[in-house]
């Protein structure tokens, strides 16, 4: 189907249909249709776990299947998670990670950190399809380095939209709680395991952890050249910032404007 897709997109027909208006149409009958067929949802396998997802739009289909590029991410992460861990997934999206990640536990949880709303209802969907409710929490609400509320800047409403971000002209008030926080109040257990994928604002979720880092034994992240300067602050800094509380990071894959890390808190 995908090869379909990518032949249709080069042919001198679909290149016709976009001259005389009627590309957005056929797209739309498309999707409708493959989504159709799929019966609205997703079955994706990493790792020889398999989970499954809502998919009422393309957006959330291409997510789900595609794990937007970040499949190896997914894998590394499988292969580090154990049985007793807590996992702190901070923008959770529609659970991708998550999903995945709480198919390794047993005794332990996965929080799901989600502000934005509608990808929150769609994050409880997906864990209540693929993990008894024993397993995962979702924290609809934004970490950073300060305790107070804050405004989401908000790309679009629909499932699965994956942009959304902390900012002073954001058009959606949300909560914003330091880290340390809600564990030195008990809200949530305190994290073995971060997955970090914040849109720049990665350094200011590490800060609000506090001392509570020296506890952390991993750490997943996506950095974001540009993005992270918008927060004042610089990819090379956030690296900086986890070697001082002893961790070992190192690079799992880079594209122009972003890469990840894994971050291991050394033995030494």
């Amino acid at each position: 189907m995908l090869d379909l897709e990518r032949r249709a997109a080069r042919s001198h027909l679909w290149n016709f249909c976009k001259r005389v208006g009627i590309a957005p149409v056929l797209a739309t009958g498309y999707w409708h249709t493959k989504l159709a067929l799929h019966l609205w949802s997703a079955s994706v396998t990493v790792g020889g776990y398999t989970a499954e997802f809502a998919a009422d739009t393309r957006t959330e289909y291409q997510r789900a299947t595609s794990l937007v590029g970040e499949r190896a991410v997914v894998e590394s992460l499988l292969s580090d998670v154990q049985e007793s861990d807590v996992l702190y997934d901070i923008g959770a999206n529609i659970g991708t990670h998550t999903c995945f990640a709480g198919k390794r536990l047993e005794s332990g949880t996965v929080v799901a950190f989600e502000p934005m709303p509608t990808n929150s209802v769609r994050l409880r969907h997906n864990l209540s399809a693929n993990l008894p409710t024993s397993r995962w929490q979702v924290a609809e609400l934004a970490l950073s380095n300060e305790d107070g509320s804050g405004t989401l800047a908000v790309e679009s409403e629909n499932y699965g939209e994956g942009r959304h971000a902390l900012s002073a002209d954001g058009e959606l008030e949300i909560d914003v709680v330091r880290g340390e926080t809600l564990i030195e109040e008990g809200r949530y257990p305190a994290p073995d395991i971060l997955k970090i994928d914040v849109e720049g604002a990665e350094l200011q979720v590490l800060e609000g952890f506090d001392d509570r880092l020296a506890d952390v034994r991993l750490v997943y992240a996506e950095l974001h050249h540009n993005l992270s300067a918008e927060y004042g602050t610089s990819t090379e800094e956030i690296e900086a910032y986890l070697r001082d509380y002893g961790f070992e990071v190192e690079r799992l894959g880079e594209r122009p404007d972003a890469y990840h890390i894994r971050a291991v808190k050394s033995q030494n």
